[in-house]
C-alpha cells in the first residue's frame, strides 16, 4: 500500500496546489479511550480537527506524522497505527458523514448521517482563558457530556460530534470509556496536502452499512488471508503489514491468530451502533 501512495504522489502535489490558499484552523485533541470495555486500560493519542473553508477532517495525528515520515524517506515507528484508525470528513454544518476504515491494504467508505440533539445548560468554567458552556447528549448509545466555547466560530467538535453554538473542546461519555480534551488549536496559512487522507478518498470502497459489516466479518475470518487477497496476487507467499511486520509460511498461522484477538478483543467504538459482535 506505501508504494501505491508514493506513486499517486504527484496526482497529490496537483491537489494540493488547488488548496494551497486556503486558510486550515487546525485543533488537536487530546484523545483517552478503552479499546477494551471490560477492561481498565486507557489509550491516549492525539487527534487532529482539521477545518479548511467547508471541508472538516478529523484523523490521528499518526497519519500527519506518517506524511512527514515518507516525504523524507524516514521509517516508521512501530506504535504507528495506520491499519487501524479512521478518518471522518464532512462539510461544515453538515450532518452527512464519509468515514474510512483501514483494513491494511482496503479502505472501506461508508456514509453515515449523524447528528445529536443537544440539551444546554447554564454550567460554566473558564480552561485556558476559554469561556465553556455545558450541554448533554445521547447519541450512539451513550451518554455525552461536553463543554464547548462560541471563542472559535465553528459549530464543529472531534468525530461526529456537532452542533453546538460554539467549537466543543471537552466531551466524555458518563462510564469513562471515551474522553476527548482540546490541547492546541493553530492556524496554518498555507496548509500541505496530506497523501495518507488524500489516498484514502480516492481509493476508498464505496460500502453500504450492510457491506461495510459483511467486510469486516471476513476479515475477522482470516485477516492474513483477507490482506493478501488485497494485494492482487493471492500466491504471494510473503507480504508486509502496514506496521512493518512480514508475513509469510513460517509465521502466518500466529499472525493469524494475533490479528484475530485484536480484533474480538478491541472492540468498542465511540458510536456503539457501529459495534460488530464476532463470533
Amino acid at each position: 500500500m506505501i508504494k501505491q501512495m508514493k506513486t499517486n504522489f504527484i496526482f497529490l502535489i496537483i491537489l494540493c496546489s488547488v488548496y494551497g490558499n486556503a486558510q486550515t484552523h487546525r485543533f488537536i485533541y487530546d484523545v483517552e479511550y478503552k479499546k477494551d470495555s471490560t477492561m481498565n486500560l486507557t489509550t491516549k493519542e492525539n487527534y487532529h480537527l482539521d477545518i479548511t473553508g467547508n471541508e472538516v477532517l478529523y484523523y490521528t495525528r499518526d497519519y500527519f506524522i506518517a506524511d512527514s515520515l515518507v516525504a523524507n524517506n524516514i521509517p516508521f515507528p512501530k506504535e504507528m497505527k495506520l491499519n487501524t484508525s479512521t478518518i471522518v470528513k464532512h462539510q461544515k454544518g453538515s450532518s452527512d458523514f464519509s468515514e474510512y476504515d483501514l483494513l491494511e491494504n482496503t479502505i472501506l467508505g461508508l456514509q453515515t448521517k449523524d447528528s445529536q440533539i443537544w440539551k444546554l445548560s447554564t454550567d460554566k468554567k473558564l480552561v485556558k482563558d476559554l469561556i465553556l458552556q455545558k450541554a448533554t447528549t445521547t447519541w450512539g448509545g451513550r451518554n455525552w457530556i461536553a463543554w464547548f466555547t462560541t471563542e472559535f466560530p465553528f459549530q464543529e467538535g472531534p468525530y461526529k460530534f456537532h452542533g453546538l453554538p460554539g467549537l466543543i473542546t471537552e466531551i466524555s461519555d458518563d462510564k469513562n470509556n471515551y474522553k476527548f480534551s482540546l490541547a492546541k488549536s493553530e492556524k496554518i496559512k498555507e496548509p500541505a496536502g496530506n497523501q495518507y487522507l488524500e489516498i484514502a478518498h480516492q481509493m476508498s470502497v464505496p460500502v453500504t452499512w450492510e457491506k461495510y459489516k459483511s467486510a469486516k466479518l471476513k476479515y475477522y475470518e482470516s485477516p492474513v488471508n483477507f490482506i493478501k487477497n488485497g494485494t492482487g496476487n493471492s500466491s504471494n507467499n510473503e507480504f508486509y503489514l502496514n506496521d512493518g511486520t512480514i508475513v509469510n509460511s513460517s509465521n502466518s498461522r500466529e499472525v493469524n491468530d494475533r490479528l484475530r484477538n485484536i480484533i474480538k478483543k478491541y472492540n468498542n467504538p465511540i458510536n456503539l451502533n457501529m459495534a460488530i459482535f464476532y463470533p
